[in-house]
């Protein structure tokens, strides 16, 4: 589909909220006193405290943002039914000329530029100043990192558009929204490991990759091992031995499937449940 006047509106309208509500501000201030504060502290308990090696610092970071991405990418798409429903405006943009998909697209691109201004702009405020402490040498690091963070947030940005539009009641969205952040920063990794204890560590290398495909926290993590691969023991993976395929390719693409399926579903759900 084109980018139609009809999804430029929609977007700018819904940036324009986000930034009205200060909402990037916040979003963006919190990021990068969390990410200096992670950065200073992150080797107290190993009684050290001080700015190290940005590269190392990644390691901490990635923690940080595996939890903290996926809930604020979450909760920001999970309204974009119930905002407009409980405003009264859903049922005027259903009878205008707007079509479903330029609906959800405009929706979605709006949200993503909110979204990637606050993460962005909170991770270099932050990356600033860490990079004035511990040198310029790993600004290519720091960069990817960025890239990949940015990557994570669309992709659960997408996903809250599917719950947002299958359940479209608040509650049930934020009773799901909880859920899906829950099953995919804890419980599926908990489960890999139990998978692991019960097959007593004789699952294959492949099929165990093949299972972390599953969990675009666990994508996220791999892609950040990959761009940062001479780190690998800053990342808790230096007995990790991915199968030759698993590169940064083939993790964009798995990305890229984790945002354009849910975006999918939701458009099909909506015009299930809107236009019969």
């Amino acid at each position: 589909m084109a980018f139609t006047e009809a999804i430029r509106a929609i977007a700018i309208k819904e940036l324009s909220d986000k930034l009205r509500s200060r909402w990037v501000l916040v979003v963006a201030g919190s990021f990068a006193l969390l990410t200096i504060v992670i950065a200073y502290f992150g080797s107290a308990p190993a009684g050290i405290a001080g700015f190290r090696r940005l590269d190392a610092t990644v390691a901490s970071l990635t923690s940080l943002v595996t939890f903290f991405i996926p809930i604020i990418a979450l909760t920001l798409g999970g309204g974009i039914i119930a905002d407009e429903r409980e405003r009264g405006t859903l049922e005027i943009l259903l009878a205008s000329p707007v079509s479903v998909g330029e609906f959800i697209l405009g929706k979605f691109s709006g949200l993503v530029i909110a979204l990637g201004i606050a993460t962005v702009s909170g991770l270099c405020l932050a990356g600033g100043v860490l990079l004035i402490k511990s040198g310029m040498e790993a600004l290519g690091v720091f960069l990817r990192f960025i890239a990949n963070s940015l990557i994570l947030g669309i992709v659960f940005l997408s996903i809250s558009f599917l719950v947002s539009i299958a359940f479209y009641e608040r509650t049930k969205v934020i009773a799901f929204t909880v859920l899906i952040w829950l099953l995919f920063t804890i419980l599926y990794d908990l489960g890999l490991v139990g998978l692991i204890l019960l097959t007593k560590g004789e699952i294959g290398m492949g099929v165990f990759s093949l299972l972390l495909m599953f969990n675009p926290v666990d994508v996220y993590r791999i892609m950040n091992f990959v761009s940062i691969g001479e780190f690998r023991v800053f990342l808790g993976l230096a007995s990790v031995e991915f199968p030759e395929y698993v590169g940064l390719p083939m993790l964009l693409f798995v990305s890229l499937g984790w945002i354009v399926t849910p975006l999918v579903g939701g458009y099909y759900f909506f015009k299930k449940k809107y236009h019969g």
